[in-house]
């Protein structure tokens, strides 16, 4: 399910179309183009003089420079780093967004628009990592329900003050028709506390501190809170997405092998 998601969820979504970019040549030089870039974008595409893509010039580097330097001294010619296929995932994008911050996106042979550091902000990136988050959760529920059959097991891992909050969340639902499973109504700290449980130092304090990190990403993510405003929290995004598809692994080969 969470891959198809994915699949769905493309970097054609949230690229700005190539013929809104700025661009500049190899040509011109470097003040100049930074006069003219009123935005303050961090990269801008270099086309030659057919209008084709052939590069990108890291404007960011050389705002705070004087140089007589033209873009030609210092762009980087086009390469398989630089492109991305438009249906590629936005998961894709922000695995090493951080590491690749600007590429070229490409249909065909045809660039159709550009992807940056800048667009985790947008709106399909938070649908993807909320679901990405999500699916951490639910493989950390199954995890805890393997290891805890009976939910008075887990449950006494807890504080009495959560305890008394989930059991009430049951009792309502259980009045209503609505009882399912005790661990739907735990929340993600619930969940870190019991995952976390009996392992050794520094193992615990490890996960527990990257758990944390996800579950502040989600609660960001969840209440349309910033998230990723700036370059540094951008790619601290990208770090907290690598380690929940490592923890994500992790947890699943720590089920029980249902084959046997």
């Amino acid at each position: 399910m969470f891959k198809a998601l994915h699949s769905g969820l493309t970097v054609g979504l949230i690229a700005t179309p190539a013929h809104e970019l700025n661009t500049c040549t190899p040509h011109e030089l470097i003040s100049d183009v930074l006069r003219r870039n009123p935005d303050d974008f961090d990269f801008l595409p270099v086309v030659d003089e057919t209008h084709r893509f052939v590069g990108m010039f890291q404007a960011a580097a050389h705002r705070s420079r004087c140089t007589l330097s033209t873009v030609w001294q210092c762009y980087v010619p086009l390469s398989e780093d630089l492109l991305l296929g438009a249906d590629a995932s936005i998961l894709d994008f922000v695995l090493d967004a951080d590491e690749k911050q600007c590429r070229l996106v490409i249909s065909g042979t045809k660039v159709v628009g550009l992807v940056s550091l800048s667009d985790l902000q947008r709106l399909p990136v938070r649908a993807a990592l909320f679901a990405l988050i999500t699916g951490l959760e639910m493989t950390m529920a199954e995890l805890i329900r393997a290891r805890h059959p009976k939910s008075e097991d887990w449950m006494q891992l807890l504080t009495s003050r959560r305890q008394a909050k989930i059991e009430e969340e049951r009792k309502k639902a259980k009045s209503e028709d609505g009882y399912v499973d005790t661990l739907l109504f735990s929340q993600f700290c619930d969940k870190r506390e019991i995952v976390t449980q009996n392992l050794p130092e520094p193992e615990r304090s490890a996960l527990s501190a990257a758990l944390e990190d996800i579950e502040e990403l989600r609660n960001r993510v969840a209440h349309a809170n910033e998230y990723a405003s700036s370059p540094a929290q951008s790619k601290n995004v990208c770090r907290i997405v690598r380690q929940l598809l490592q923890l994500t692994d992790e947890f699943q080969d720590q089920m029980p092998d249902s084959s046997g």
